[in-house]
């Protein structure tokens, strides 16, 4: 018969490893996310938007996302309302972006800066009809 105290490693031991993993596959798919064209190019639009940088402060950091709840917003060729938590020096926020594919690449269409400390405001980075 097996004792408690070695079930209990053996749970402790496995309970370790699957969280581990989880955790190491939530990193990889963000990378993944991380290195797309559409998310390049979105967050570059942020860091290089003056006010965007004035409430923020530099340098502009891009963080941990919700994976499950992002990846709803594809479809059909189209990103919609992209949520990616972003801080700077001053502030912490999140910063929202549609995309949408047109021929073989990403355009950004709109792109809003919410900071934390006021979440009713929005920041307008970029416009649906501002020009490429």
């Amino acid at each position: 018969m097996v004792s408690l105290k070695t079930l209990t490693k053996a749970a402790t031991y496995i309970a370790v490893g699957g969280i581990t993993a989880a955790l190491i596959m939530k990193v990889k798919l963000e990378d993944k996310i991380r290195r797309q064209p559409y998310y390049k190019e979105s967050l570059k639009l942020l860091r290089s938007h003056q006010g965007a940088v004035q409430l923020l402060g530099q340098p502009i950091k891009d963080l941990s996302f919700d994976i499950g709840e992002e990846s709803k917003k594809f479809g059909g060729g189209k990103i919609d309302s992209f949520a990616v938590p972003v801080r700077g020096q001053k502030s912490r926020g999140k910063y929202y972006f549609w995309a949408e594919m047109e021929g073989e690449r990403w355009v950004i269409r709109r792109a809003e800066l919410e900071l934390e400390n006021e979440p009713d405001r929005r920041l307008l980075i970029k416009a649906e009809s501002q020009m490429e």
